[in-house]
């Protein structure tokens, strides 16, 4: 793991065969490893995008051929909705939630509560996508702007207060914007700790394309034991199933132990009692 992290490599999702290499021995002797891997840097996984490491079957030698399958179209499913820790960043958030928090909704407390949540939410969703594609258009423009005001100060040997204040400025909002950009990419990549270093948008940018090709489901098993990747195969493959899991079952109540038997007098009482709402309040 160690080389892996310091050398910028990422292990490839694996199909087929579990193991690369056995010892073909009897008995207690069995060993099976996976030995072959398939890593991956940085600069890879950002062209590839998702990509697959399918185990080919022993024949000829102890241990399995391994190539990587790239998909050049893979489908997107639609994602749930959450929180972005970069939101905080910006005073336009607490506008956008203050502005749903006083339109009125109907329903009891906690339907109310629901629904303002899921507004607020929704709507920060909407406003913050636009504010990502800015991350990247704002911190070239800003790099640009230094540039040119240090360019000018080379050439002149000085700069004016306005325009020094104004480098200052832009200095300030770059170092603004990177913060933003890699909170946003730590958030998206789920890097759960990170060390000096690591704290970068290229480093969790990585993280996060890795785990999105982890996350991708190339092929499912049959019935028979067969693996396929098609995809009306893997539909039929995943309605039986659940069909079967959910499909109706015959009960017996046989030797089942009696309630009244079980329960004390007060429990037994409570039980009969009319359902009150009040006491679900308190």
């Amino acid at each position: 793991m160690d080389f892996m992290n310091e050398n910028d490599l990422h292990d490839v999702r694996v199909g087929g065969p579990r193991f690369t290499w056995c010892n073909s021995k009897n008995g207690g002797g069995w060993i099976l490893e996976r030995l072959d891997r398939c890593l991956l840097n940085t600069l890879a996984i950002n062209c590839i995008q998702v990509a697959l490491v399918r185990h080919l079957v022993r024949i000829a030698s102890d241990h399995c051929l391994i190539f990587l399958k790239i998909f050049d179209s893979p489908s997107r499913s639609k994602g749930i909705i959450k929180f972005k820790d970069v939101w905080l960043s910006y005073r336009g958030s607490a506008h956008i939630i203050a502005k749903v928090w006083k339109r009125g909704f109907h329903g009891n407390d906690m339907e109310i509560l629901n629904k303002k949540c899921k507004k607020a939410l929704k709507d920060l969703h909407f406003w913050g996508k636009a504010k990502v594609k800015e991350f990247y258009i704002e911190k070239d423009k800003l790099k640009e702007e230094i540039v040119h005001l240090l360019e000018e100060e080379a050439n002149m040997g000085w700069l004016s207060e306005d325009k020094l204040l104004k480098l200052r400025t832009k200095v300030k909002e770059l170092n603004m914007t990177l913060f933003r950009l890699n909170t946003w990419w730590k958030q998206r990549a789920k890097v759960k700790w990170y060390v000096e270093g690591d704290d970068n948008t290229k480093f969790f940018h990585s993280y996060a394309s890795t785990r999105r090709s982890g996350n991708w489901i190339s092929q499912v098993k049959k019935c028979s034991g067969e693996l396929t990747e098609d995809p009306k195969e893997a539909q039929e493959v995943f309605f039986t199933y659940f069909l079967e899991k959910w499909k109706e079952r015959d009960y017996f109540e046989e030797n089942w132990h009696t309630p009244y038997r079980i329960l004390d007098e007060e429990d037994r009482r409570s039980l009969v009692l009319i359902f009150q709402i009040e006491k679900l309040w308190k």
